[in-house]
């Protein structure tokens, strides 16, 4: 696959890249660019910053925003201090906001520009460009670094914990066999308070590359400068239907999503841009398994320092990315079993070394006798070229206990026409949708998963018949 990379550093890897490639461009926003030298000297001022308003190692920090420069500065200063950070979707109501925040017992919150604050116990943080000097704390890669609130696709966020030895055995797994070196750059085109972004961040430390902060002027505008992204299936395409794609630097782009349609990783291959796709977790630090797109339904082999296996048609994984718990004010609760491993309730099966995955063991229902994975469905209609995106739900039926009911993210911002004749040589007669529905605005702003259980919530209370 390519030459396996270690993540050993005997110091912040900003540091390490300072004093080996002090002037090479490490970190670009818009015009603005950073030396290796600037980004550590001005890692170390924004620490000075936070410790001169009382922030102290071992304290949470929260930071509250879309994605931008300062929250990457943010949490390089947190770590510098020994300090934890978490960010959080700049969308979250309110009232769950704090929820959250409190659940991990923050002590300070940074608000992004134009974020709208909570009040609560915890201190208004400022990002303070203060005097550089030496910070106290030493380099411990397995001291907890970082908290990522869990997308809650089925039930409430849980924030897991995961240290930078973590992140590095993450982004080293997956970059000894998707080439970034330090040559190229890699696009922050996913937000930072979910595990795809968070890891692009920890990919860019560990390599020395260059990371490149997006900006207001699309994606496209984004990536003509960037060799490497992580992007949903949608925007790709609409990337190649541009016919700008000769005008970008793009090599590699790492694929998420329920499915990647074979002819678009073609085209892409076509335009010189090599796919990647994968399977992974908030729970072990992004990607676990991977493989250059290849047309079959797989989601790649295992990839180095992670194991995985198959229990009773469960997915099991370990391994040295594996977080080192859920975090609660209360103190880190261990999400592996007695032998190590973490079950992830993902349904699958290894065939020819590779992992193939079936659906969530919690998602299944009964419909007239037969097993319904929602993700099976979900599957079939994203191939249809006006659904971004797709939720299937049961609801109740007298005569055979639950069906199947679709909440769509159509392009059209309409209900594609002739879904059962679409469906119908694709699916089961019991697994073709009773009803289709447009998704509610307010159910889009969980960030890249859309949540399982508010959409139940909100189908459940429609008057939906079969």
């Amino acid at each position: 696959m390519g030459k396996l990379i270690s993540p050993a550093f005997t110091t912040w890897p900003w540091v390490k890249w300072s004093e080996e490639r002090e002037l090479d461009i490490a970190l670009r926003d818009g015009d603005k660019v950073w030396t290796w030298s600037e980004v550590s000297i001005q890692t170390n001022r924004y620490a000075n910053g936070l410790l001169q308003q009382g922030v102290k190692r071992d304290d949470v920090i929260v930071g509250i925003a879309k994605n931008c420069i300062e929250l990457i500065w943010l949490q390089l200063a947190s770590v510098r201090i020994g300090a934890r950070f978490a960010a959080i979707n700049p969308k979250t109501p309110s009232k769950q906001l704090h929820q959250l925040v409190t659940s991990i017992a923050a002590n300070h919150i940074w608000f992004g520009e134009g974020q709208e604050t909570i009040s609560g116990t915890w201190h208004h943080l400022q990002l303070i460009n203060a005097e550089y000097g030496a910070v106290a704390a030493t380099w411990q890669p397995t001291r907890l670094a970082t908290l990522t609130f869990t997308s809650g696709s089925t039930g409430n966020p849980k924030a897991v914990a995961h240290s930078a030895s973590n992140h590095l055995h993450s982004a080293a797994g997956l970059l000894s066999w998707l080439h970034f070196d330090v040559s190229d750059s890699w696009l922050v085109s996913l937000p930072l308070f979910h595990v795809s972004g968070l890891a692009i961040v920890w990919r860019w430390l560990l390599s020395g590359g260059m990371l490149v902060m997006p900006t207001e002027q699309g994606l496209l505008n984004d990536l003509a400068g960037v060799t490497h992204a992580s992007l949903v299936p949608t925007q790709l395409q609409r990337i190649l239907d541009s016919g700008e794609t000769s005008q970008l630097a793009l090599k590699r782009v790492l694929l998420g999503g329920s499915v990647i349609p074979t002819e678009l990783t073609i085209a892409a291959q076509k335009q010189g841009i090599e796919c990647w796709l994968g399977y992974g977790m908030t729970e072990m630090g992004s990607t676990v398994t991977a493989k250059r797109a290849d047309g079959e339904p797989g989601v790649g082999n295992v990839l180095p320092y992670r194991e995985l296996r198959i229990e009773e048609g469960e997915v099991w994984v370990k391994g040295e990315s594996l977080t080192l718990g859920y975090y609660r004010s209360s103190g880190i609760i261990d999400v592996a079993n007695e032998d190590g491993w973490f079950e992830t309730k993902d349904l699958g099966s290894v065939i020819n070394a590779e992992l193939h995955i079936h659906g969530r063991a919690d998602n299944m229902f009964i419909s007239g006798g037969e097993n319904i994975h929602p993700e099976k469905i979900e599957q079939v209609l994203l191939t249809h070229h006006e659904i971004d995106n797709v939720i299937v739900v049961d609801v109740p039926d007298e005569e055979y206990g639950q069906r199947p009911v679709a909440v769509l993210v159509s392009n059209t911002g309409k209900i594609p026409a002739k879904l059962v004749e679409f469906t119908q040589d694709k699916l089961a007669k019991f697994e073709q949708p009773i009803s289709y529905e447009i998704m509610p605005e307010h159910l889009l702003i969980s960030g890249i998963k859309i949540s399982r259980k508010l959409v139940k919530e909100w189908v459940d209370s429609l008057p939906i018949t079969a």
